[in-house]
């Protein structure tokens, strides 16, 4: 495998510069959305049957109203904000995948909160863009 500077990778396929710019605008999208404070914003972005194995729950939320009861509750978080640290892109036909590390903060009980986790999205390509079919991010392990 190899990768670009800005985090993407082609995997040796034909130029799909594209293809990796619109997965990354929807990953931009997503956390964009997470922030409002809307959870319907961010169920959008998901497959009907796509499976979330969140962050901060142990429920695994492979419906539309498990995904919207969790988000629900995430982003209800004040002053909610993500930072993507490290992005690795790669597109394969019409199957995507995201993979990296980001950084959530928000306060919570009046107190500032710095969350980093690893993640990792797939994607399809349909009819209405890219759309997320699963979904994994857990909180980032101690380092060495």
């Amino acid at each position: 495998m190899s990768s670009c500077s800005s985090g993407s990778c082609c995997c040796g396929c034909a130029d799909n510069s594209a293809d990796v710019k619109e997965v990354q605008d929807v990953f931009n999208i997503w956390l964009k959305a997470v922030s409002t404070g809307t959870p319907d914003a961010v169920e959008t972005l998901y497959m009907d049957d796509a499976v979330l194995l969140p962050t901060l729950s142990p429920v695994i939320c492979d419906d539309p109203a498990k995904r919207h009861e969790y988000f629900k509750h995430f982003t209800a978080n004040e002053n909610l904000q993500g930072k993507i640290d490290e992005l690795h892109t790669r597109v394969m036909g019409d199957v995507a995948v995201n993979s990296g590390h980001y950084t959530f903060t928000f306060k919570k009980d009046g107190k500032d909160v710095s969350a980093a986790a690893r993640f990792t999205y797939v994607y399809k390509k349909t009819a209405l863009g890219w759309m997320i079919v699963e979904h994994h991010s857990s909180l980032q392990p101690a380092g060495h």
